[in-house]
Formats: C-alpha cells, sequence, structure tokens
C-alpha cells in the first residue's frame, strides 16, 4: 500500500481520510474531472438504454428480459463479435483494477468489477480511474500541473 503524506488529517479509527476533489489541484485535477464525467455521462447514457430494453420487454418478466438480452447480444456474428470483446475487455480491465486497487489501497474493487455488467463498463471503469487519481493525487505522486519540456542534449555532453 502506498504510504501517504503524515500531514493528512485521520478519522477516529485512525485511518486517513479520502482526498476530496476541491483539493486536487492542476492535471490530476483535470484527470478527475475527465475520469468523473466519462462514469457520469457512461451511466446516464447506458442507464437510459438499459431502462429503454427493460421496458420494451416488460412482458417477458424479469428472467425474461435477461434472456432476451443475451438472445439480442449474440443474434448475429457482428453482435457476437461486439458482445465478445467487451467480454474479453471487461475481463481484463478486471485484472487491472484488481492490480492496481491493490497498489493503491483501492477498497471493494469487486464492486468496480461486478458494476460493469450490471450497468456498463463505462461506467464502472470511469468511477474506478476517479478514485485511483485521488489516491495517487493523495500519495503526492501527481502532476501538479506543470509539464517538463523536451530533453534537449547541451553542446558539452555530445
Amino acid at each position: 500500500m502506498t504510504p501517504r503524506p503524515a500531514d493528512r488529517s485521520t478519522t477516529s479509527a485512525g485511518r486517513n481520510k479520502a482526498m476530496r476533489l476541491r483539493e486536487v489541484q492542476g492535471r490530476d485535477r483535470a484527470l478527475c474531472v475527465l475520469y468523473g464525467t466519462t462514469a457520469l455521462v457512461g451511466c446516464c447514457v447506458m442507464g437510459a438504454m438499459a431502462v429503454a430494453f427493460v421496458v420494451g420487454h416488460a412482458d417477458s418478466g424479469p428472467t425474461g428480459v435477461v434472456t432476451d438480452f443475451l438472445g439480442d447480444a449474440t443474434a448475429n456474428l457482428a453482435s457476437r463479435f461486439v458482445y465478445a470483446d467487451l467480454v474479453l475487455t471487461w475481463a481484463a480491465l478486471g485484472a487491472y483494477m484488481i492490480v492496481e486497487g491493490r497498489r493503491f489501497g483501492i477498497r471493494h474493487i469487486w464492486a468496480y468489477i461486478v458494476g460493469a455488467p450490471l450497468l456498463a463498463l463505462i461506467a464502472s471503469y470511469g468511477l474506478f480511474m476517479l478514485v485511483r487519481q485521488l489516491r495517487i493525487a493523495d500519495a503526492g505522486g501527481g502532476d501538479d500541473g506543470e509539464r517538463p519540456g523536451p530533453v534537449r542534449e547541451t553542446a558539452e555532453k555530445r
């Protein structure tokens, strides 16, 4: 687990409080806003599509909705291609989330992985990346907004 700065306030249990977005500056803040926006937009778009599908198949009952969805998702070669790609991407991102979650001490990784097929991969992955970036910023490993320029070789070094 990455150590946190000593000047962070702690809770009654002695744990460090999580960094808030308003405390994040520079490039870290921009990335947090990007990841949060991605998660929110993904949740809204995919949620609206999920509701439309459920409403359109409500007469099938809860089990029928799932069966209809899987049937539609695998109805032809093109949809099977997209569905298989999404499942494989979900598996790869699940492994990435586990590794990065352990690296940065992010709890409840299972919720991000299980959340992907329940609503949308974009929503759960965007949320995971937001939490990850907050941890990076909190640990002081982020960027303060200044980017280094290109490394130039001087005449003396040649």
